[in-house]
């Protein structure tokens, strides 16, 4: 083991002494960092705030340390993510962060500034952000310590959708009325977490429906939380919402320059995207939609950790260290192919609530080229006795009705009630004066089996007006008793232009999710009039409601003329977890590994492997790949039980379908600084029965090192 990281040590040097700028390896542990923790920035405008400087203590390269800024989320302060930001540094990175526009210390000295509210991430905070690189790379007492030419933008939430802003806008010309222009620099890649790219797809949903996050901070939510809005987006947000007008709302976001479609789509900046399934400020799917328009690189990984979504520390590890993988490869060069591996990686929701609550459970994945279209799905028809079969329905069949009808008592349950008085708003209130009607479908799983990509929906739709939204939930619920319903997928469709009593077909995609489901399982499509998310989220409304009664025929018929859903559910596939997704190059402390082959595959036999040489080019087996390189670290592990390095690399899968491993390098640290920013991989292979010449791989597992 140590004499061939030696030999991976001087590839790597080999590598470095190509670039233009050495990497310097970095000490066991990382580097000692310093932190200069409250750095005054004015900006143009003269509005005062403050950054946080962290940055290796070590001589800088003759290029300086790359910059990596974070951005915080609406409502925090830049000691947000703190830990994270010191890690980063600890691996070469100079970071910045800073209290934007309406936060942190920035409220206590800007009390009477005419620009001291924050418009969301608009064209304003995007100078704000150039202006802010621009006093890191301009600083005096800092030069020779940044390198201008290597930037990198992460953050969540707000943060998130601020990369997407400047993966948009690299290296234009940002005009905000009142201020001087500046260029956006080149950035180098983006990490956005927790929000999708363009905000018209987030606030106004399906072009139609206004979402509850943003009435509630034009209602004033967040202003009550000491986040002080700015006036005029407040106004134009509200002239919009009290006219029922989300066309104009869209409109002024596109002549504000707020838009960001057309600049990503011919953005040259890599893209790291990371969100939750169900997080309540907005899914993923138009993020992934967004994504899939561009042609630089672009990763999305979809789970937990969002806004009000469960929360989980391995998939934590796992994306802070994909978020230093992609560093790494965009900002120091490494060739670590990051950017070549799956483009969508799902984590596997668990539908029991002792592993999904469990903080520190290790959530399967799933990797996928292209969450939204499913190698294979099954159609179900919707029937009139709320059943869904694979065979299309016998005629005649009746249309089920979905009715909204307002209680006449509710006077305050209009647009202006709904910003002014807050009670109105709350969920309870809001079901009395709107009550929620649903139809709910439902079939019933035979087998064991995978969901990981969108479902699809047609839906032949008889509205009585011409506004009219239907929300559509795909839910499951396991066979054991007491078991709870859970919700996987979520969206809603709407219109304003329908012709009264005209049927019209509707198709749209449900947001891809993972999860493996059990035999006997219920699935439920429901639909109904409100977008209410339901567990293991918070129950609350997404959009919200019109204010207004109306009736909605779905129509059951045949493939040419009914309604159905096309449900993505496979064979379940071999995975490979940990809860370990970094180790310590000082210590190399053992890791668990556990394979889960499903309960269809107890007894068979499994093979593990670990190498150093990453998931590509993958290794060809019985007509699969196996997605892991061969090298000789491969080869020595290939289904050994040489200990004290591997453990139950070989056997049997218990009834359960599940098999236990361990990798345990200890005795071979440390191991040289240089290996950080790598990775070992772990991959394996379950047969279909002892001696049989079929089978399947699991999925990668990496596990970097620094």
């Amino acid at each position: 083991m140590r004499a061939a990281s030696l030999v991976l040590a001087t590839l790597l040097a080999t590598h470095a002494s190509a670039q233009v700028c050495l990497r310097p390896d970095p000490p066991l542990g990382g580097f000692p960092v310093t932190i200069e923790p409250a750095v005054e920035v004015f900006l143009s405008d003269n509005y005062r705030t403050y950054g946080t400087l962290i940055v290796p203590q070590a001589s800088p390269p003759a290029c300086g340390w790359p910059l990596v800024v974070f951005v915080h989320p609406l409502g925090q302060t830049r000691a947000h993510e703190g830990v994270l930001q010191q890690l980063v540094a600890t691996q070469g990175f100079a970071v910045w962060s800073f209290d934007v526009r309406g936060h942190g210390q920035a409220l206590g000295v800007n009390t009477t500034h005419p620009n001291r509210g924050s418009t969301l991430w608009g064209p304003i905070e995007v100078l704000d952000l150039v202006e802010q690189i621009d006093f890191v790379l301009g600083n005096p007492d800092w030069t020779g310590l940044v390198d201008p030419t290597r930037i990198a933008i992460t953050g969540s939430s707000q943060g998130g959708g601020q990369c997407w802003s400047a993966a948009a806008r690299s290296g234009q010309t940002i005009q905000v009325a009142g201020r001087p222009p500046r260029v956006m620099p080149a950035i180098a890649c983006v990490i956005a977490n927790d929000l999708v790219a363009d905000p018209g797809d987030d606030w106004v949903r399906d072009g139609v429906l206004f979402s509850t996050f943003f009435t509630n901070v034009i209602a004033g939510a967040y202003a009550a939380n000491s986040v002080p809005m700015d006036a005029t987006f407040v106004l134009n947000g509200r002239t919009a919402f009290l006219a029922q007008d989300p066309a104009s709302l869209l409109a002024g976001f596109a002549l504000e320059g707020r838009t960001t479609k057309l600049g990503l789509a011919s953005s040259a900046v890599p893209v790291l995207y990371t969100q939750s399934y169900h997080d309540f400020v907005s899914d993923p799917l138009a993020g992934l939609e967004v994504l899939q328009t561009m042609a630089s690189p672009h990763r999305a990984l979809l789970g937990t950790g969002g806004h009000g979504t469960p929360a989980n520390l391995a998939e934590r590890s796992f994306r802070e260290s994909l978020t230093l993988r992609w560093l790494n490869r965009f900002l120091w060069g490494m060739p670590n192919e990051v950017e070549f591996e799956s483009p969508c990686v799902l984590a596997e929701l668990p539908l029991t609530a002792t592993e999904r609550d469990d903080l520190t459970s290790a959530w399967s994945r799933a990797h996928l080229a292209d969450p939204l279209q499913p190698p294979t799905t099954t159609r179900w028809f919707l029937q009139d006795d709320m059943q869904l079969s694979q065979v299309p329905p016998a005629t005649p069949q009746v249309a089920g009705s979905i009715v909204q009808a307002l209680d006449p008592l509710a006077v305050d349950f209009d647009p202006a009630g709904w910003l002014d008085l807050p009670a109105v708003r709350e969920l309870p209130n809001v079901l009395l004066a709107c009550p929620l009607d649903e139809r709910v479908y439902s079939f019933t799983t035979v087998e064991q089996c995978r969901l990981e990509h969108s479902a699809r929906l047609h839906l032949r739709l008889v509205p009585d007006r011409a506004e009219w939204m239907l929300a559509a939930l795909l839910t499951v619920q396991p066979p054991e008793v007491g078991a709870t319903e859970v919700m996987l997928s979520s969206r809603a469709i709407a219109s304003k232009t329908s012709t009264a009593m005209v049927a019209e077909d509707r198709e749209f995609v449900l947001p891809p999710v993972a999860a493996r489901i059990p035999a006997g399982s219920i699935v439920r499509l429901r639909l109904r009039n409100l977008w209410l998310n339901e567990f293991p989220m918070v129950r609350q409304l997404m959009t919200v409601p019109l204010f207004h009664d109306f009736e909605v025929d779905v129509v059951h018929g045949d493939a040419t003329t009914g309604s159905w859903i096309e449900v993505p559910l496979l064979p379940v596939r071999p995975r490979l977890v940990s809860t370990t997704a970094a180790m310590d190059l000082g210590t190399l402390p053992a890791f668990a590994l556990q394979l889960r082959g499903g309960v269809g595959r107890a007894g068979f036999p499994y093979v593990l492997a670990v190498g150093m040489g990453g998931q590509l080019p993958a290794s060809p087996y019985l007509g699969e790949w196996v997605p892991i390189e061969g090298d000789w670290l491969v080869g020595a592990s290939l289904g050994s039980t040489q200990a004290p390095y591997f453990a139950g690399f070989l056997g049997f899968l218990d009834d359960d379908g599940v098999a236990n491993a361990q990798v345990d390098f200890s005795s071979a640290a440390p191991l040289p600084g240089g290996l950080a920013g790598l990775c070992l991989t772990a991959a394996g292979w379950v047969w279909d029965d002892e001696f049989a010449p079929t089978g399947a791989p699991t999925n990668a597992l990496d596990v970097l090192l620094r």
